[in-house]
């Protein structure tokens, strides 16, 4: 029996930065411009799902077609990022075995 094809993708785990404020993500600092950037990522085929965590504490997303540094560098660019709301806490190669969604 043939293995079917897995699939290497990167996830990213983001946590709440200094100048995150209470409330959900949608209400934070640069929300329009982040959303945005993310967008364009979405556009362009790189980020495949992401979302927030329930308790606001940060989020997780989920790329493909994208190497682990060139994400890096990406994520850098986010306006989230740069006015201090999220911080980059994991960046990671993620085989994945089992994908039911696709």
């Amino acid at each position: 029996m043939a293995r079917p094809p897995r699939v290497v993708r990167v996830v990213v785990r983001w946590r709440a930065g200094p100048t995150w404020t209470s409330g959900a993500v949608d209400e934070q600092p640069g929300w329009d411009e982040h959303a945005a950037f993310i967008d364009d990522l979405v556009e362009r085929g790189l980020m495949v799902m992401g979302g927030p965590f329930s308790d606001n504490s940060g989020s997780l997303m989920l790329f493909e077609g994208v190497g682990v540094e060139e994400l890096r560098a990406l994520l850098n660019e986010d306006p989230f990022v740069q006015n201090g709301v999220f911080v980059v806490d994991d960046v990671r190669e993620w085989t994945v075995f089992v994908d039911t969604l696709g």
